[in-house]
């Protein structure tokens, strides 16, 4: 599939004849863009293989070993690796073939595709010319040929297209089930990457063709535990407020209640220790302007402030 992906992007991008209008040079030969699309996938496919045969080793696959140098076998080999896909509470096991079977449709699709594109350019059949477009007037890049070898192209260009969606969907289903086995802590970033930038699996294949895969469920339980572990040996058991509560070991304010050990008017009460509920009557707040007979509730609170010659109920 690579070949092909790369193949596309040189064809479109230098071997139109829009290139000698835009930038003043000659279109490249479609032979000198096999030759670069053929190169960069041999570069590709030594990566690949050479990372899928160690993981395979590993694993002790070693009837599957032969896959990793067979082009779309390596992608079936690379689902095995993988293992179930676990989509919510369903798994999807063989994950590797359903994409082989993609990429085998997709290739042949866009094989003939880029057939006919190359005869277009060498001038066999058809051909492609820079002209105006007839709707907007903007020079455009269009297929002439024959009606039938007009539709032919289209169909298989469309058919092509949705295939390759349909693939690119496959591929991300593919990547979350390896790298979550090769790559637990990144693979979302792993799996973007690869889906928008294909060229760059095989690198990372290679990359991380010596680690030891995990059970992903199993290494997301075990992070939050030792998240959690960590936690309590920093705060205690009850959090960062204490052992057994914010404010205290066993209530908010302290160990049995808001004032004290027992409550606010037993012996923890803020009157005193050793109080019973409300037995002790409270002292007057008036206390020292009263007549120094004591502090209690009868007394007059504003006694030094009276007439010393009047008696008691007396009268001016």
């Amino acid at each position: 599939m690579e070949f092909f992906e790369v193949f596309s992007a040189i064809v479109n991008s230098f071997c139109f004849p829009s290139v000698e209008f835009y930038f003043g040079v000659q279109p490249l030969s479609p032979y000198i863009a096999l030759a670069i699309a053929g190169g960069i996938y041999v570069l590709l496919y030594i990566f690949r293989a050479i990372g899928l045969f160690t993981m395979a080793k590993k694993q002790g696959k070693n009837g599957l070993l032969w896959c990793a140098f067979v082009p779309f076998a390596s992608t079936f080999l690379m689902g095995e690796l993988a293992g179930d896909l676990k989509l919510g509470k369903s798994r999807v096991k063989h994950i590797g073939l359903y994409v082989m079977l993609g990429e085998i449709v997709y290739s042949a699709l866009t094989a003939v595709v880029c057939a006919i594109l190359i005869r277009a350019l060498l001038g066999i059949e058809g051909s492609i010319v820079f002209e105006p477009n007839a709707d907007t007037g903007i020079p455009v890049n269009t297929f002439n040929g024959s009606d039938g070898l007009i539709t032919l192209y289209n169909t298989f260009s469309i058919l092509s297209t949705v295939f390759q969606y349909l693939l690119i969907v496959l591929l991300v289903f593919l990547y979350i089930a390896f790298f979550r086995r090769y790559s637990p802590l990144s693979y979302v970033w792993m799996v973007i990457v690869c889906a928008l930038l294909p060229v760059v699996t095989p690198f990372l294949i290679f990359a991380y063709r010596n680690r030891v895969p995990v059970d992903y469920d199993r290494f997301v339980q075990e992070r939050i535990e030792r998240m959690r572990r960590a936690r309590q040996a920093q705060y205690g058991p009850y959090g960062p407020y204490g052992q057994q509560g914010p404010y205290g070991q066993q209530g908010p304010y302290g160990q049995q209640g808001p004032y004290g050990q027992q409550g606010p008017n037993d012996q923890g009460g803020p009157n005193g220790q050793s109080g019973q509920g409300n037995a002790r009557p409270p002292e007057d707040p008036f206390g020292e302007f009263s007549s120094g007979k004591g502090g209690n509730s009868g007394d007059d609170p504003f006694g030094e402030f009276s007439d010393p010659n009047q008696k008691d109920g007396g009268a001016h």
